[in-house]
């Protein structure tokens, strides 16, 4: 008789097998365009939450805890009936993405069969985190970018406003000081609002803040995309005006609008840092 090691390493190598090609395709498909390459860094956030939860649960009291349980067992029998669902219904349809809800679903269930509901409730963060590696459906964002677009358009436009009261913004076409600059689908910036979103479910759950504090960070996503956007399309016109037409093609154009977004992005983080500390401070005063 096989022992529970070996008959479990034996499952994780079949379920490695079943899920491989699935992720060889998503990590082709998400690190080829700029608008998914968010969903990489899915895994790595919640295998990093998944790291402080299993440390916490050693140097406290309720590591014992994370053993197999009936409940536990019956809630992964079901998840893994959802996942082969996911998986026959995205074979027959062709969706990819209803494929690829396979591997949380998966891990979810590996992980109520091994640690039961201790381990499933301490876990929960990072097992929901590991949802949004699932990119949405290429035609919902191509639906989206038109609003994109143009409230990116306008936001630039409020920001050019000191430059050049005369600025005006019309369909995708911004005309800054004799400039006309025609922003391209690519930089609707759907991707943008993507990755905002997967940081503020990250940094909802690395700081463990309340459903309402998520809520409203999450709801933020959108209003700080639009923010960056504008100042990407805002910063580009105010260089091309500067240095030329060369200065916002190429390279630099890419290199300035991925440097508008680190700083938006470490913004956001250090914004929500700050304001829990303060709060910490407060309940401690």
């Amino acid at each position: 008789m096989r022992s529970a090691p070996a008959t479990g390493g034996l499952e994780l190598a079949l379920l490695v097998a079943l899920t491989a090609p699935l992720l060889v395709e998503w990590y082709e498909t998400t690190s080829a365009s700029s608008r998914l390459s968010y969903a990489l860094l899915v895994p790595v956030l919640a295998l990093g939450l998944a790291w402080r939860a299993r440390r916490e649960a050693r140097n406290g009291t309720d590591s014992a805890a994370w053993a197999p349980d009936g409940p536990g067992r019956a809630l992964a029998a079901l998840v893994a009936g959802l996942a082969g669902l996911a998986l026959v219904a995205g074979g027959l349809s062709g969706v990819f993405t209803l494929s690829l809800l396979a591997v949380p679903l998966i891990a979810v269930a590996l992980v109520a069969r091994r640690t039961g509901r201790a381990g499933l409730r301490a876990l929960a963060a990072p097992l929901a985190l590991g949802f949004l590696m699932v990119p949405p459906p290429m035609p919902l964002l191509d639906r989206i970018n038109p609003f994109l677009i143009e409230a990116s358009g306008w936001t630039a436009v409020t920001l050019l406003a000191p430059f050049d009261a005369g600025a005006t913004w019309v369909g995708a076409t911004l005309s800054f000081r004799g400039w006309e600059l025609i922003v391209a689908e690519a930089c609707s910036g759907s991707g943008t609002f993507l990755m905002l979103g997967a940081l503020s479910a990250f940094l909802a759950a690395l700081f463990r803040l309340r459903p309402l504090a998520t809520a409203l960070l999450l709801g933020l996503s959108l209003p700080v995309t639009l923010l960056v956007n504008g100042l990407r399309i805002a910063s580009s016109a105010l260089v091309i005006d500067r240095f030329g037409a060369a200065a916002g093609e190429g390279l630099a154009h890419e290199l300035l609008g991925q440097a508008v977004v680190i700083v938006g992005a470490a913004a956001l983080v250090l914004a929500v840092e700050r304001t829990q500390a303060r709060m910490a401070r407060g309940a401690h005063a």
